[in-house]
């Protein structure tokens, strides 16, 4: 989705996780297993303020999808807030997201159903905090197009938007 909105508008995209990975020299999955997961979002929170600075600096709208977790860390909502960055969570219901979950590899935080569930539960209240919900069960192709309806984003711009791209564990 995020890639092909970033094609639609002719933007940037950056995947957060992506520069997470290339920083560290280790997959997710490794940083997690070696380091936890304290140093992980301290990664991920310097990555974030990173990927904006360069948005900023080059003055070049960019899409840029955040990890599940990402926009659940303290502060994060406030911080995206003050930076006037507008966030779109990718919303769906609780079984698309499980069964998208148990297809991916490289989840750290998924274990199974039960824990699953409880941490879209902890997270709900900051997704909530997203300056727009999109639901995103449908085709990709579909959903940008609801994002572009919705007027967010206009080509041209040169601010920084973000999405929760991937919005659980």
């Amino acid at each position: 989705i995020g890639t092909l909105l970033a094609r639609q508008l002719a933007w940037r995209f950056v995947d957060l996780d992506e520069r997470i990975e290339e920083a560290a020299g280790l997959s997710i999955p490794q940083i997690f297993e070696r380091f936890g997961e304290p140093f992980f979002r301290q990664l991920e929170a310097g990555q974030l303020r990173a990927a904006l600075g360069r948005a900023s600096e080059l003055k070049q709208g960019t899409v840029l999808a955040l990890g599940g977790g990402t926009y659940a860390q303290s502060g994060c909502p406030e911080f995206l807030r003050s930076a006037g960055v507008p966030v779109l969570w990718l919303d769906a219901p609780m079984e698309v997201l499980l069964a998208r979950c148990m297809t991916m590899t490289g989840r750290p935080l998924f274990r199974d159903e039960a824990s699953f569930r409880a941490l879209h539960a902890e997270r709900l209240p900051s997704y909530r905090l997203a300056d727009y919900r999109v639901e995103s069960s449908g085709e990709p192709v579909d959903i940008v197009a609801d994002i572009l309806r919705l007027g967010v984003v206009a080509s041209g711009g040169n601010q920084t938007h973000l999405m929760v791209e991937k919005p659980l564990p």
